[in-house]
């Protein structure tokens, strides 16, 4: 299905039927009971309910995630902009985070989040500890930064200054600039960059599960810690729809806020 998508380049309406096509017969499949003798089916059965569980600690951690990287990653691009003295530390510092390997980044976050959560009995109150749910979500809100960031900047950066020019001729002020002409024009564009981070951080939260953060990674560890490759491909088998499954929804969703303009000049 996925390659026949990309062979119709750009007839948009033979992809969609395409894809509704494909999905209606796996659809088809699934309620005739054509999957329940598969052994991952069974699998899904016998684990229902932590399935449905985990599944949404998946999406809570992905989701919180993005939402945090996507207003500081906004926050920086933004900055670097208008004040290109930190346009470089912004990106060093981003950039330095991608390089870090995820489990690493992960490990190198229980000492101090351990040390603060006892040193501080507000923040244990509120649940931080140097395992579980924050440490996983600071390490993927600091992944999620990038994409973001980058995307934002150079959005901004890109605008003609003929637009710059005319915004400013008609009597507005630098603030309503941003906010009336420049964010607008740049928004298709920061929402590819949140697309990429989301994508990123579905994936990134199956490791997440290593230091017991939930989410369908405990599927595809327990998996392997059992030799049981019917575990392994419940949760990646849905980690891998849920990723695509955003990453369609946002694509839709950029298509939908790109101005007729834009979408028109590149085609």
């Amino acid at each position: 299905m996925i390659s026949a998508r990309q062979n119709l380049g750009e007839y948009r309406v033979l992809k969609i039927i395409t894809t509704y096509a494909g999905l209606g017969g796996a659809a088809l499949l699934t309620i005739g009971g054509f999957f329940n003798e598969l052994s991952i089916t069974k699998e899904f059965f016998n684990n229902e309910a932590r399935f449905i569980s985990e599944t949404l600690q998946h999406l809570t951690l992905s989701g919180i995630a993005v939402s945090m990287g996507s207003v500081i990653g906004v926050a920086l691009g933004i900055i670097a902009f208008k004040n290109r003295a930190s346009e470089k530390p912004a990106f060093l510092f981003v950039n330095f985070v991608q390089t870090i390997p995820s489990l690493a980044l992960f490990g190198l976050l229980i000492a101090p989040l351990a040390y603060f959560s006892d040193a501080v009995p507000f923040l244990r109150q509120l649940g931080v500890k140097g395992i579980g749910t924050a440490p996983a979500l600071i390490a993927l809100t600091l992944y999620s930064l990038l994409p973001i960031t980058r995307n934002t900047f150079t959005s901004l950066t890109i605008i003609p200054r003929g637009v710059i020019d005319a915004g400013l001729g008609m009597g507005m002020s630098r603030r309503q600039l941003l906010v009336k002409v420049q964010i607008p024009l740049a928004l298709p564009v920061v929402l590819t960059g949140i697309r990429t981070s989301a994508v990123q951080a579905i994936g990134n939260t199956t490791v997440a599960a290593l230091i017991g953060a939930g989410g369908l990674g405990t599927f595809v560890f327990q998996g392997l810690g059992q030799a049981a490759p019917d575990l392994i491909l419940l949760g990646a088998i849905s980690i891998i729809f849920i990723a695509l499954a955003a990453d369609t929804a946002l694509q839709a969703l950029i298509s939908v806020l790109t101005p007729k303009g834009i979408s028109g000049a590149g085609q």
